[in-house]
């Protein structure tokens, strides 16, 4: 017997080589993101975290978040970087897209409020 539906975790961040960051609403809402926040990637060695680098930054960045729509209400937002891109990508293995889970937010004391991305653990479509 088969099931139509094998895997039904879906991704809370998605890398895509292009430079396209796609953050969930679950996200969002964990790090207070809004548009014109700016998000990067620290490693420590063993783990890797999503965290807030600047909030609402004046001009343009890399890596500042914007809605998906522009409807009242978008809690999912979208991203452009190719570098973290890319340095996610070749961590993970993939060359064309990363479909990652993220952990509980954490607090550090430099970083503020951070998410653990399992990096290792693409999830199928």
């Amino acid at each position: 017997m088969t099931t139509t539906l094998e895997n039904t975790r879906k991704p809370d961040i998605t890398f895509h080589a292009d430079g396209r960051i796609e953050i969930t609403a679950r996200v969002t809402k964990a790090l207070s993101l809004h548009p014109g926040d700016v998000i990067d990637i620290a490693h420590d060695g063993s783990e890797y975290y999503l965290y807030v680098k600047h909030h609402n930054a004046i001009g343009r960045h890399e890596a500042q978040c914007r809605p998906t729509n522009h409807g009242k209400v978008c809690n999912s937002l979208r991203a452009h970087s190719k570098r973290l891109c890319m340095a996610v990508l070749n961590v993970n293995g993939n060359n064309n897209e990363a479909r990652l889970p993220v952990g509980e937010p954490t607090y550090h004391s430099t970083l503020g409020t951070t998410l653990p991305i399992i990096i290792k653990r693409n999830i199928p479509r």
